[in-house]
């Protein structure tokens, strides 16, 4: 899931019209944009990260040589990773919590009544 999640971001970063949105957005591109947000809301998170990344990245005086670039984006990526669990685990310890919370009320119910 990390990967998917990584290779997302990275494909919005080097989008040229996503770039442009992001440095100098027009109410076309303002448009586009939200109905894609509309229609992926699983990649609502992987645009805002993107986004940022893109915005953060923009200088204002000299393009960065690619590979520095490409190394900053990779960098910010892996940081944006460990920094951001997946929302999946977190939707699995709940889910675990409940199962077993509830297994116990279960067996606490039926130790009483066999009693």
């Amino acid at each position: 899931m990390p990967q998917r999640y990584s290779q997302n971001i990275e494909k919005l970063i080097w989008n040229e019209s996503f770039r442009k949105w992001v440095l100098q957005p027009t109410p076309e591109s303002d448009a586009f944009w939200y109905i894609w947000q509309v229609s992926n809301p699983d990649r609502v998170e992987d645009l805002k990260l993107a986004r940022t990344v893109v915005a953060a990245l923009r200088v204002q005086d000299q393009q960065l040589p690619e590979p520095e670039l490409q190394h900053l984006i990779s960098q910010t990526i892996a940081r944006a990773k460990f920094e951001n669990p997946s929302p999946v685990a977190r939707t699995f310890h709940w889910q675990s919590l409940v199962w077993v919370t509830l297994l116990l009320l279960l067996f606490v119910l039926g130790w009483f009544l066999l009693k």
